[in-house]
């Protein structure tokens, strides 16, 4: 039996049991469910981990070349950025509010594992192209928390100066702390995004023998990094804070979606995916 078929399954559930103590959490506020939802959204990870791993020693290259390796990259990827922030600041609302979606991807992954659906030959998933891709999965899952995050912060400001103050809304943190864990997800995404670009550059070199600066996903991707460079412009030059940088946040986001989503669906690149 192939080993992902082993391990992916296993992850999931994993996932599941998560977002289980997760809304558990959310409905009674218990510390242990959080405890718990943490552990097992942690073993669900290393799931991934070691199936990711196993699948590139056991062929000689990435598993990336598939539907079902590039959802299990992505959902690895946002389970590594949710427990990052864990770590930065312990809010665990954040984690039953995101965890659901992580299972979702994971989910999507495994089922596509049931028909197979090659993106690319898999000779060209050298280990230069393999860290392109996986430093771009771990930027965009730290702008897709980011901007969960942001529209966090932009809700609950709102309300608090409009006086109207919502029950669930107190269960989300305060400002500071949101604010706070919005720049550091676009921090780290930032940097990711940013290492994800430049092995790109390299790739295209090796692959096209030029970098197509026209190709729409380059484009979008530019694009994305001075948008989130103008917002850390923005915040650290400029002083700019609260809602107005917000929004600085999720037109980036909306253009790294459009960029990863969109482009294949609507315009003409040279990219597999």
């Amino acid at each position: 039996m192939n080993f992902y078929a082993v391990v992916l399954p296993l992850a999931a559930l994993a996932y599941a049991v998560s977002c289980y103590f997760s809304f558990r959490y959310y409905q009674r506020s218990e510390e242990s469910s959080d405890h718990l939802a943490i552990r097992w959204l942690s073993i669900a990870f290393g799931l991934q981990a070691l199936s990711l791993a196993g699948e590139w020693v056991a062929h000689g290259y990435a598993p990336l070349d598939n539907l079902e390796g590039i959802l299990t990259a992505f959902s690895f990827s946002l389970g590594a950025a949710l427990l990052t922030g864990r770590l930065k600041t312990p809010l665990p609302v954040l984690t039953s509010l995101f965890t659901p979606f992580i299972f979702f991807v994971a989910l999507v992954g495994f089922l596509s594992g049931l028909n197979y659906v090659p993106l690319m030959d898999s000779r060209l998933m050298t280990p230069g192209m393999a860290s392109h891709i996986f430093l771009t999965f771990l930027g965009f899952a730290h702008f897709t928390v980011g901007f969960g995050v942001g529209v966090a912060y932009w809700v609950q400001e709102g309300q608090l100066k409009q006086h109207r103050i919502k029950n669930w809304s107190y269960r989300l943190p305060a400002l500071e702390d949101l604010d706070r864990l919005t720049v550091f997800y676009i921090g780290l995404g930032f940097l990711f995004w940013l290492g994800g670009l430049g092995l790109g550059t390299v790739q295209a070199f090796e692959v096209w023998n030029r970098l197509p600066v026209g190709d729409p996903k380059i484009v979008g991707s530019f694009l994305v990094l001075m948008i989130y460079a103008g917002f850390f412009l923005l915040r650290w030059g400029f002083k700019m804070h609260g809602r107005k940088s917000m929004v600085l946040v999720m037109v980036g986001y909306v253009l790294a979606l459009f960029t990863f989503v969109g482009v294949r669906a609507f315009l003409t690149t040279q990219h597999v995916f």
